[in-house]
């Protein structure tokens, strides 16, 4: 984790970006922004993300991103989803198969709203929101 987050490696809930685990080269990523303490801390989820796809180079990806607990303090973090949009579609989005949301609140669809312009089509075409029922993060590792 040192070298994904120095604040992360000395607290490990302050961001929320995790590989839970990789099958067949395609490794899988999971994200709970309720579970982050620095959810305000845009430069350095940033860097987090950044920093973590960069350590699986060219292999294919997933993210998972149970927004569970998602509410109106996180959505007031627009420069950090539109951040995270602009990362992935300038740097990730190649080998990014699938990014499932799970867990849905209205306040995610909100936050999606306002990043959608940041996203290439591409990336967006990638986006399934799974609102059926409830999910566990252990249903994808």
């Amino acid at each position: 984790m040192e070298t994904i987050c120095i604040k992360c490696t000395m607290d490990p809930t302050s961001h929320s970006f995790k590989k839970i685990s990789e099958k067949d080269g395609v490794c899988t990523y999971y994200t709970k922004p309720i579970n982050s303490k620095l959810y305000t801390d845009t430069d350095g989820i940033l860097s987090h993300y950044d920093n973590a796809l960069k350590q699986i180079g060219d292999k294919k990806w997933i993210w998972i991103f149970d927004s569970d607990g998602f509410d109106l303090k996180h959505a007031m973090e627009v420069k950090t989803g539109s951040g995270i949009a602009k990362l992935l579609t300038e740097k990730y989005a190649d080998n990014l198969l699938e990014i499932k949301i799970i867990n849905p609140t209205w306040h995610i669809r909100t936050m999606l709203t306002a990043v959608w312009p940041f996203l290439s089509q591409t990336t967006c075409d990638k986006i399934r929101i799974l609102k059926d029922r409830y999910y566990s993060v252990l249903e994808f590792v």
